[in-house]
């Protein structure tokens, strides 16, 4: 038998689980970031019963501006917002998934930094829940909570992010994570990264690989609970699963959200990034 990473965290649910135990003040929230039309079509077509459409860039991230990274931290106030439009309140679970467990692991990673408390990624996204016979959709979407009657109240800053200032100090035993495909690393990466893509960590299923699996790509990786560990990625989508995966594991990682799309604005931060690249 498979031991599954949500055996050991509260962050990661199986389809199976949520179909037995059902609940009327739960939001599935479907992540996206591709081209918002056609995302927006692909929803439409087919989506998990009840779940509400998330583009990334719309609803988990704020408008980039000339220094900032791709996707930087949204606005707190105009997230509460969203979410209370969608019925959320103090106690509702929520439940993310998308066309991949990243997708997911970025609504996941702002809201826990924005303070929700019960929020899970679903394992293997929507194929994981059809294969459970779990019950889908077409059209829009206007989800029915039942609500708890206990306020959301958001607090950022629940999860631990670094800024770039942080990262061109990190200390030489800190561990820098660069979560991108090994070609985008090749191309260009901050200085002392070390290379472990997010893609590595989920099956052509779509599902998450097994505690062993992950657990080994991290011990060779020389990740321990006591180490300092900073992850990026291109935008802090990819880099958002390290730290969903990491977190089950017993590590508390910081991310960089800015990630390379902001490291790389800067023409003196780039002339300081070396050539030596370490793919693990």
């Amino acid at each position: 038998m498979k031991h599954l990473l949500s055996s050991v965290s509260q962050d990661l649910v199986q389809a199976a689980d949520l179909l037995a135990a059902p609940s009327r003040n739960r939001l599935f929230i479907d992540v996206r970031l591709g081209e918002p039309d056609e995302e927006y079509e692909s929803f439409l077509d087919c989506h998990i019963l009840g779940a509400v459409h998330a583009q990334i860039r719309e609803v988990f991230a704020a408008e980039p501006s000339a220094d900032s990274g791709n996707l930087p931290l949204p606005d707190i106030d105009r997230l509460r917002q969203t979410l209370l439009g969608w019925g959320v309140d103090g106690e509702t679970e929520v439940v993310t998934y998308g066309p991949s467990a990243a997708l997911a692991a970025r609504g996941w990673w702002v809201l826990k930094w924005a303070g929700l408390k019960d929020v899970k990624v679903l394992d293997g996204g929507m194929k994981a829940w059809i294969n459970n016979g779990g019950p889908v959709a077409r059209g829009d979407s206007h989800p029915r909570l039942q609500a708890s009657g206990v306020p959301l109240v958001l607090q950022p800053g629940q999860l631990p992010s670094i800024d770039v200032q942080e990262v061109e100090t990190l200390p030489e035993d800190a561990l820098l994570i660069d979560a991108r495909d090994e070609g985008s690393f090749q191309a260009g990466a901050i200085p002392r990264a070390i290379n472990l893509p997010a893609a590595d960590q989920w099956t052509p299923g779509a599902t998450l690989r097994t505690i062993r699996e992950i657990s080994q790509i991290y011990a060779d990786a020389g990740v321990s609970p006591q180490r300092d560990v900073v992850v990026y990625c291109g935008g802090g989508v990819l880099s958002a699963l390290l730290v969903l995966t990491l977190s089950s594991l017993g590590t508390r990682p910081r991310l960089f959200v800015g990630s390379w799309s902001e490291w790389n604005k800067s023409p003196a931060r780039m002339a300081r990034s070396d050539t030596k690249r370490i793919a693990v």
